[in-house]
């Protein structure tokens, strides 16, 4: 097994010095939850908000250290992301002789159409909303092929859905797949995003943008205007790449933007109402 209460004391001592609230309780459930850890342990690393604090915490020795912390390149990860990586976690990461590996785009054996045509970018509709099918062929497939790679072939996946992303988690967290086992460590830690961006500012970091491809359908305004304003070729791309898959489409009726518009011409500097856009809850986005 291969938490132990060796970090009990400082574990404890981080969350009541950060002013989190129940320390024991959320100590007790985190050493419980580590029954489930054999074997080796995968950090999936997203480059948001929750990975990297799950960062921080495996650096104060609240969490385990993971054998292997990995992130795969879909070939159109937002550039913010890259940059953040390589400005801040790296170097973080460096001080605790840890390291984000990087799992090739050249894993995946697709790319925007499956193998008998099908998009895989949850896009928009007329009437709906294609699944998300991206995040599975460029993530999840792709970081397994890179662990076989690596003759790593079974263990602990650790996921960074926040506590209250109960959608995203429920059904996921503790399920046993194969010689895989996916567990969120902030869910057994009742860590929620807000406290992960407190756990973050703790360790001197500054705050990642959200993660996620340049074109992805599950974006919210502000994203977008983010993209736009500070990463125009990646934009640009993004303009290019839902013109395609329009042009594609046998009835041309599909949307990268969620007001079902070219998103050229959508209006982005307008904020959604809550709960407009729904998160993807394939479980394997490593947030």
């Amino acid at each position: 097994m291969r938490g132990t209460r060796s970090g009990h004391t400082e574990t404890i001592a981080f969350f009541a010095a950060n002013g989190y609230s129940d320390c024991l309780l959320v100590n007790r459930r985190f050493f419980q939850s580590q029954v489930l850890v054999m074997d080796s342990i995968i950090l999936n690393y997203g480059g948001g908000r929750q990975t990297v604090a799950i960062c921080v915490l495996i650096a104060r020795g609240v969490l385990p250290r993971p054998d292997v912390i990995v992130m795969a390149d879909t070939g159109r990860e937002n550039q913010s992301t890259w940059e953040y990586l390589e400005q801040h976690i790296e170097p973080f990461l460096s001080q605790h002789n840890l390291h984000v590996e990087i799992a090739s785009h050249e894993l995946a054996t697709v790319d925007l159409y499956s193998g008998n045509g099908d998009l895989l970018l949850p896009v928009f509709t007329e009437t709906g909303k294609l699944r998300t099918y991206c995040s599975n062929e460029w993530k999840k497939r792709v970081v397994d092929r890179y662990l076989r790679s690596k003759q790593i072939k079974g263990g602990t996946r650790w996921i960074g859905f926040g506590f209250e992303e109960k959608k995203r988690w429920v059904g996921l967290h503790g399920k046993t797949e194969g010689n895989w086992t996916t567990i969120c460590p902030l869910v057994d830690l009742m860590i929620n995003t807000a406290t992960c961006l407190e756990i973050i500012k703790s360790a001197g970091l500054p705050q990642p943008q959200h993660s996620s491809c340049w074109m992805c359908p599950h974006k919210r305004n502000a994203e977008w205007r983010h993209l736009r304003d500070n990463y125009p070729e990646q934009w640009q791309e993004a303009i290019a790449m839902d013109i395609e898959v329009r042009a594609n489409d046998e009835k041309g009726g599909v949307f990268i933007h969620h007001d079902r518009a070219p998103l050229g011409e959508a209006d982005i500097d307008v904020d959604e109402s809550v709960g407009k856009i729904q998160q993807c809850t394939l479980g394997v986005c490593f947030v």
